[in-house]
């Protein structure tokens, strides 16, 4: 799909690229040990069924993600398609704005209004069939 004019989500930072990991920490103690990366904190969000940390890479980050439970929606997604790219997050603003743009064109969404990220941000997820596939973030963190 092409959109002529503006486009309805500008943005020039990739904030993350989501990785889901069935180890948590033996996932840390690799980008640690053999790239010598730093992972931040563990965040646990049992409201959204995830363990997780970002590590910071330049100027963006790898989020680290693993199931809290069996029925959480990383754990599924590492039962059925294993450890690996989860998807890729853009830092735009306005999200709440720009999702009901996208809503309006047609793009097919996961969220049609923001929700709280792991790093306490405001995310929506775009569906994989809006991007050929891939599983798209948008965020919106205050800076």
């Amino acid at each position: 799909m092409t959109i002529p004019g503006k486009p309805p989500a500008p943005t020039d930072v990739v904030h993350h690229i989501g990785i889901a990991v069935a180890d948590l920490g033996s996932s840390m103690d690799f980008y640690r040990s053999i790239f010598g990366l730093i992972p931040g904190p563990i965040i646990v969000r049992e409201d959204i069924g995830v363990r997780g940390c970002f590590v910071p890479i330049g100027n963006t980050n790898l989020e680290l993600l693993q199931g809290s439970g069996p029925g959480s929606s990383i754990s599924m997604h590492v039962e059925e398609k294993g450890e690996g790219l989860h998807h890729v997050c853009f830092e735009i603003e306005g999200i709440e704005e720009k999702l009901k743009t996208l809503d309006s064109l047609g793009i097919d969404l996961r969220d049609r209004v923001p929700r709280k990220g792991l790093m306490g941000g405001d995310i929506g997820f775009l569906s994989p069939s809006a991007a050929r596939g891939v599983l798209i973030e948008l965020a919106q963190h205050d800076h």
